[in-house]
């Protein structure tokens, strides 16, 4: 069936608003964003892309919305520790609780920071000797859970014809860290002495994630799972790619296969200068990734050097600010377009800093227009 041709009032709303779409605690509330006459869904839109067919037009991501709406309820108890609660619920009030809030999750203590993000204080590990970690933690029990109230609050929420991704702050690496310290967690992925002991952990963990996503896959409406994993630092990876594939990947590639075997998309969130481990994610099976450190590595560059693999990289959309003329930014949309058509991208658009006033208000539009032109004769 061939593709609706490119209709100017696909852009304009149709009266209808989306439930309002995610928040940081420390974030001022997103503005609701109008439904437009879309040829085709935003979900379908990215599950046609991760097929490794063109889209109708690049799709949109980030935490202030677009194309994919984020969800990470406060039935994880992580969720609420970290500030990042997106959900069909009420605000949640932070005003009874400090900087440090303990998660039920393996009773850890979570700081908030400066930066909006929060991290456990080193120096005390919940797992100080992981040869014995049974002693020390346990799988939180989700048995336990109201299931059946997340899925009332949660209707609304997960009801729209976009992108409805479960977001998990901590994933394999990252509990790892939280629960032993950096350099103990590291050196437990090395010395063959303790690599059994991490794979049982790694393994039990893993189950555990498998178990979480799968029963909010049954209550909840959602076509994908992004984890944290902060494979890297700001100077390179943590470790290597040899110890990533062996350690790491075939328990992520079960997440990624579990999530497949469901009608899911899985999303790696990958900060630090990782680029020397990106073909452990083809090996694990991801198909998408993104971060919140573009600058630390050539993002364009690296689209490009696999822009024939069946993978969707996130990509912050060039600084076309709000300063420039209506003809510099439709000129800047279709060059942006021309340059990543043959690529397969999520576009976000949340650049920040002191020296980038905001996006020129139609650059969006802009993108979306151009994009559509040069996928509309796909088959």
């Amino acid at each position: 069936m061939a593709r609706p041709k490119f209709d100017p009032k696909e852009l304009e709303p149709t009266g209808e608003f989306y439930p309002r779409g995610a928040t940081f605690a420390n974030m001022p509330e997103q503005p609701l964003a109008p439904k437009l006459n879309l040829p085709i869904t935003p979900a379908e839109n990215i599950m046609l892309l991760a097929s490794g067919k063109k889209p109708y037009w690049f799709p949109t991501g980030g935490f202030g919305g677009g194309d994919i709406v984020g969800f990470r309820p406060r039935i994880n108890p992580d969720n609420i520790a970290n500030h990042q609660i997106f959900d069909g619920g009420p605000t949640f009030d932070y005003s009874g609780y400090g900087d440090i809030i303990t998660s039920a999750w393996f009773n850890l203590d979570w700081e908030r920071s400066d930066i909006g993000g929060s991290m456990t204080r080193p120096g005390a590990p919940k797992i100080p000797d992981i040869t014995h970690w049974e002693d020390y933690v346990s799988m939180p029990d989700l048995d336990t859970h109201d299931w059946e109230s997340c899925r009332i609050q949660n209707i609304e929420y997960l009801g729209s014809d976009r992108f409805h991704q479960l977001g998990i702050q901590f994933g394999l690496w990252e509990r790892l860290m939280a629960l032993m310290d950096v350099a103990e967690a590291a050196i437990a992925l090395v010395d063959e002495d303790l690599k059994p002991h991490t794979h049982r952990f790694l393994d039990t963990y893993c189950n555990f994630l498998i178990d979480y996503i799968r029963r909010i896959k049954e209550i909840c409406n959602i076509q994908g799972v992004v984890i944290h994993e902060d494979w890297a630092h700001q100077r390179g990876p943590f470790f290597s790619a040899a110890t990533a594939s062996e350690m790491l990947v075939p328990y992520v590639k079960r997440i990624t296969d579990f999530c497949h075997a469901n009608g899911m998309l899985y999303e790696i969130h990958m900060c630090g200068e990782v680029t020397k481990l990106i073909p452990c994610y083809f090996e694990a099976g991801v198909d998408m990734w993104s971060a919140i450190q573009p600058l630390l590595y050539d993002t364009e560059s690296i689209v490009k050097q696999y822009k024939d693999e069946r993978f969707i990289w996130s990509m912050t959309a060039p600084p076309v600010s709000l300063e420039l003329s209506d003809s510099e930014a439709r000129q800047a949309a279709e060059d942006f377009v021309n340059e990543f058509k043959d690529c397969k991208v999520i576009v976000s658009y949340a650049r920040f800093g002191d020296d980038f006033p905001g996006y020129h208000p139609k650059f969006k539009e802009y993108v979306y227009e151009y994009s559509r032109l040069a996928f509309q004769d796909e088959d």
